[in-house]
């Protein structure tokens, strides 16, 4: 088992960035010891030693933790061993299990060990990857014939060794093909999961993400629960990583909001995102029902107009079978097949596949009922 203590990584990473200084104050100097540190803090000093502008006050700030009156690297260093030690209960019991080819993935994984103080384990293959197996212009190399056989276990080399230990798993991986490598169908059945909270994450140019989530949580091993993932690139910084990882419920038991859709003498289970979108439409059914028609648009979703105009939060979307979408603040789209645009995640139909969904919902329009499950 591969474990990095997240403190010594920081200390080299920050020891190599250049010494950037501001003079404090002795009054700040000695609100120190009391103090408790935020991921918030950590940005704000990040920001402040990298010169950027930052949205609060940091005049009064108490961020001289080795008390030598001027702000640099090494108070940073120390806040964030700070912030891990405040959250050690929270944090102790994370995991970083990650496979990566060719580093991208690496990256993303080293970050959530900084940000979280959670160990890591680097997934690697018994007989390791070379280039020649990777060269995905050949139809049979080695990645290839592994992808195109969906029943595929590559030997992992090591395990980790007190996987019960552990209440939370992020699991991250390349996408080869549009989906997970199938070494990471094998960490997956090497070990018990469901008393866990598990959370993809992968790097990719392009491809997104919801095919590899959707092949795990079919995958045959109970999981506790999956969140949702997210894709990045290999560069991506730090910084957006906290601001993910910011957003998912980590400690506390996360209540989701379930959502009826009854269409053509099925109903449908979907669960709502947690954003105002969805927390818009649920406060729209609370009074009763609503009744859609929805057209066929492009051989993918199901389309039709809201009584209302929605909050919106568009980002970019790499939308799969199932996916419930906001466009344009009044557009309600029942996806049966991909698209990547920018909108509204609304939510995700849960327990069903890709050839059942599509013979519920038919050719042509359609109407449908949504309420919430009680």
């Amino acid at each position: 088992m591969k474990k990095i203590i997240s403190a010594f990584i920081l200390t080299l990473f920050l020891l190599s960035s250049p010494l950037l200084i501001s003079v404090t104050s002795h009054a700040e100097t000695e609100k120190v010891g009391a103090a408790s540190y935020t991921m918030q803090d950590i940005r704000n000093l990040q920001d402040f030693l990298l010169d950027k502008p930052t949205e609060e006050d940091l005049s009064e700030k108490p961020y001289d933790l080795n008390g030598d009156n001027i702000w640099n690297v090494f108070d940073l260093c120390l806040m964030k061993q700070e912030y891990a030690g405040q959250n050690a209960e929270n944090t102790s019991n994370i995991l970083v299990a990650y496979f990566s080819a060719t580093g991208n993935t690496e990256n993303i994984a080293n970050h959530i060990t900084n940000i979280t103080g959670a160990d890591i384990f680097e997934i690697e293959a018994a007989i390791p990857y070379t280039a020649e197996d990777l060269d995905y212009t050949n139809s049979s190399c080695r990645a290839n014939q592994e992808q195109s056989d969906a029943a595929f276990r590559p030997e992992i080399a090591g395990s980790v060794d007190n996987m019960e230990a552990y209440d939370v798993v992020f699991l991250g991986y390349p996408i080869w093909w549009g989906e997970e490598p199938r070494i990471i169908d094998t960490f997956l059945e090497s070990y018990a999961f469901s008393d866990k909270t598990l959370i993809p994450f992968c790097t990719s140019g392009n491809s997104g993400i919801a095919a590899s989530e959707r092949n795990i949580a079919n995958l045959g091993v109970p999981i506790g629960n999956q969140l949702a993932g997210r894709r990045f690139s290999g560069t991506t910084s730090e910084q957006s990583v906290a601001e993910w990882i910011d957003t998912l419920a980590l400690t506390e038991e996360e209540v989701k909001t379930k959502m009826q859709i009854a269409v053509n003498g099925h109903t449908l289970t979907a669960t709502l995102a947690d954003n105002t979108s969805a927390q818009a439409l649920a406060e729209l059914l609370t009074t009763e029902p609503l009744t859609l028609e929805l057209h066929d648009y492009a051989n993918f979703e199901k389309v039709g107009t809201l009584p209302q105009t929605l909050p919106r939060n568009d980002e970019p979307i790499d939308a799969d079978y199932g996916d419930i979408i906001l466009y344009q603040g009044n557009q309600f789209v029942l996806y049966y097949d991909t698209n990547s645009w920018t909108f509204t995640r609304l939510g995700r139909v849960e327990n069903i596949t890709k050839e059942e969904l599509q013979e519920i919902l038919g050719d042509g329009n359609v109407t449908v009922t949504l309420s919430l499950v009680d």
